[in-house]
């Protein structure tokens, strides 16, 4: 009979489970699921404040009821080993961890060096500091960047964007309050990528221009997901309906949803965090965006996005060489290390090598994040 490992990403929006057979390497299934802890707050610092104040508990069951949801989805209840990555909070929630530490500055998460667990048989990834997870490291594992000798970047557009500056010599990473933005919620126009959700937008038919969609399966639209939000974005800047500042000039409605103004001030609020995260990061070690060789580009959309949109809307730099969009990358590293201990090894060489900035304390960051809010191309 064969054995099976399972592999868990504990995302703030998404909880992901592979099964996976630890004799020939083969993924048997796949499954995401909502994470059930979105009823009591949307975001990590929400269900911070919620667990000081009692809710600890609940939030934790919470988790453990979503994990074994993804178990009874992928079809048993006591994998051989289980590998764990996600972000410092779930990860506390996880392994029955405070979170004082986490709930004011300096922002210190007890969970350091990975963790091995003998019932059950596990590993939970290391965390580099804060809010930046394991979730990252494995995701650097899995992207390869973590080897490469060329000035990178990786980037997770999720609730907590992570964004990370890899050198030959040392690893730069802040984390950034992007908001469930880019999950496709805290919009009211917001979708999950489900059937029905409008994920690319494009603009036809000269000086009257009108906006064309697609949604997924050419399903009925139901909301805007987040690669569609982006395009709107992008779009809206070209044709004059929202100005750089965000203000928007013209209401609009597309498939039946409204566009609200408060929808627009979210998203700005998002590109902005994830483009200061990236410009702190190149004034730190005093490098241009044209001498980044490679990006690579994740998060529950990651594979979806439109490159010219998220340079029109200044989430990325222009002059980046090379830009890769991929899907799952920690829930990959996951399960990378069920089938290879020496990722193990490697995971705690990141942790080691890596060095978190807080970018609260950066003296441009005030100033970096207001110019960042402007919706305009830079770099």
């Amino acid at each position: 009979m064969p054995i099976f490992g399972l592999a868990l990403d504990l995302g703030t929006t998404i909880l992901k489970g592979a099964a996976v057979n630890l004799e020939n390497g083969r993924i048997k299934k796949k499954v995401n699921l909502p994470n059930p802890q979105n009823h009591l707050g949307s975001d990590v610092v929400t269900r911070i404040s919620k667990a000081l104040r009692g809710r600890y508990d609940r939030l934790r069951n919470l988790l453990f009821f979503g994990i074994r949801e993804i178990k009874k989805c992928l079809g048993f209840k006591r994998p051989s080993f289980t590998t764990v990555v996600g972000n410092p909070v779930n990860l506390s929630f996880y392994l029955n961890k405070p979170l004082n530490g986490l709930a004011r500055y300096p922002f210190r998460s007890e969970l350091k060096e990975g963790v091995f667990l003998k019932n059950p048989p596990s590993y939970i990834f290391p965390c580099l500091g804060g809010f930046i997870g394991g979730d990252t490291v494995a995701g650097l594992i899995a992207s390869g960047l973590n080897k490469s000798k060329k000035i990178s970047l990786y980037v997770d557009l999720g609730t907590n964007g992570e964004v990370v500056l890899v050198t030959p010599e040392k690893i730069f990473a802040v984390s950034t309050a992007a908001g469930p933005a880019f999950e496709g919620t805290g919009v009211t126009c917001g979708s999950f990528a489900l059937p029905g959700a409008i994920d690319r937008l494009s603009a036809s038919g000269g000086y009257k221009r009108r906006i064309r969609y697609r949604t997924i399966g050419k399903k009925k639209p139901i909301g805007i997901c987040a690669s569609g939000l982006i395009d709107l974005l992008g779009i809206m800047l070209e044709i004059g309906y929202l100005r750089e500042d965000g203000r928007l000039l013209k209401e609009i409605t597309i498939g039946g949803i409204k566009i609200s103004q408060n929808d627009i001030r979210k998203l700005q609020l998002a590109v902005a965090a994830i483009h200061t995260g990236i410009e702190i990061l190149l004034q730190k070690v005093g490098l241009k965006p044209s001498e980044i060789k490679e990006t690579i580009l994740t998060g529950e959309f990651g594979s979806h996005l439109n490159q010219k949109s998220l340079m029109r809307i200044g989430l990325l730099p222009q002059k980046i060489e090379k830009i890769h969009q991929e899907k799952d990358l920690p829930l990959r590293g996951a399960i990378m290390a069920l089938l290879d201990k020496k990722i193990f090894e490697e995971a705690e060489g990141i942790r080691e090598k890596a060095k978190q900035i807080e970018l609260a304390l950066e003296p441009n960051f005030p100033k970096t994040f207001v110019s960042a809010l402007r919706l305009r191309p830079w770099g």
